[in-house]
């Protein structure tokens, strides 16, 4: 009997050390693991200077006669949102994933506009400085409206565009709409556990995510609350003025992935976005919520991939 309390006790312990040591170097175990992700997803990480400001992003290989690809994230998150998903289409596809402006690594300016707009140029800038004359672009969220409307007003240079959940239509009201007009806005978090809540509200299907790295993230967040409000000021403004009129300039195809249970942009409104867009084509998943390339990485990397060889066939 002593021997059995003696293990127990044994147990314990070094189960309290472990999570002890897991918690405090978890800044550590997270720049690991985001290290171990870019290199499976066989990108590097990157940073160029662009009018002053050093612009952080990831790279992958820039293989002869290969097209580039640029992956946009959506508010509040950043370029490593893309690792699972770009792992699928770093050996066909030149693929680039940018911090937006006022996200992840790059420079905050609270006086600056972080419109819809302001990023579309934001952008064009990087991919200018990049050489960058011609890709296919994926954007979540508010990517995806950056991705639209950059569609429509460099048209040259865009080859097609795949939008995951993209904010820009909102005539179906979802959750969020509902919580922000009670003045609630769950995508800014105040604490780690507000983070955690921010998780579960906008996946559905959540992928596992070690302990200490989701508290890196959620400290991360957290340390990013006034510039948050910020942007989403600015781009809560863009939408209510809304961009149908700028959707229907877009002249190359159009694939629109949706996510059933998406609690942030309402999954019906799906078909006005499509409806707006000459060449469109649709897909919404089961039991995935606003952020397909994170919950399903390797179903909708597929569907993208289909849905450009079809079109080159």
């Amino acid at each position: 009997m002593k021997k059995w309390v003696f293990a127990a006790a044994l147990l314990m312990v070094v189960t309290l050390a472990s999570q002890f040591a897991a918690d405090h170097y978890r800044y550590t175990l997270y720049d690991w693991a985001i290290a171990f992700e870019t290199s499976r997803a066989d990108l590097s990480r990157k940073v160029v200077e662009v009018n002053g400001d050093a612009i952080a992003y990831l790279e992958g290989p820039r293989r002869a006669g290969q097209e580039t690809m640029v992956m946009l994230h959506g508010f509040g998150a950043s370029k490593e949102n893309w690792l699972r998903f770009a792992a699928h289409l770093t050996d066909r596809y030149h693929v680039l994933a940018l911090d937006l402006s006022g996200h992840g690594e790059n420079p905050q300016y609270p006086e600056r506009s972080y419109s819809v707009d302001a990023q579309v140029a934001f952008v064009h800038r990087v991919l200018t400085h990049l050489d960058i004359k011609q890709a296919h672009l994926v954007g979540n969220s508010m990517g995806g409206a950056i991705s639209s409307l950059y569609a429509a007003d460099y048209p040259q240079q865009v080859l097609s565009v795949t939008l995951i959940s993209p904010a820009g239509i909102h005539e179906v009201p979802s959750r969020m709409d509902d919580l922000l007009a009670e003045g609630e806005n769950p995508l800014i978090a105040t604490s780690v556990p507000e983070f955690f809540a921010l998780l579960d509200f906008v996946m559905e299907d959540k992928p596992y995510i070690p302990g200490p790295v989701a508290r890196v993230e959620g400290e991360k967040a957290v340390s990013r609350v006034a510039i948050n409000r910020k942007i989403f000021s600015d781009l809560r403004a863009d939408m209510e003025k809304g961009l149908e009129q700028r959707l229907r300039n877009i002249q190359v195809p159009v694939l629109i992935i949706w996510g059933a249970q998406d609690r942030a942009i309402h999954v019906g409104n799906i078909d006005k976005y499509a409806a707006l867009i000459p060449q469109s084509e649709t897909l919404i998943m089961e039991d995935v919520g606003h952020l397909a390339m994170i919950e399903r990485p390797a179903s909708s990397a597929q569907a993208l991939l289909d849905f450009l060889a079809a079109g080159q066939g």
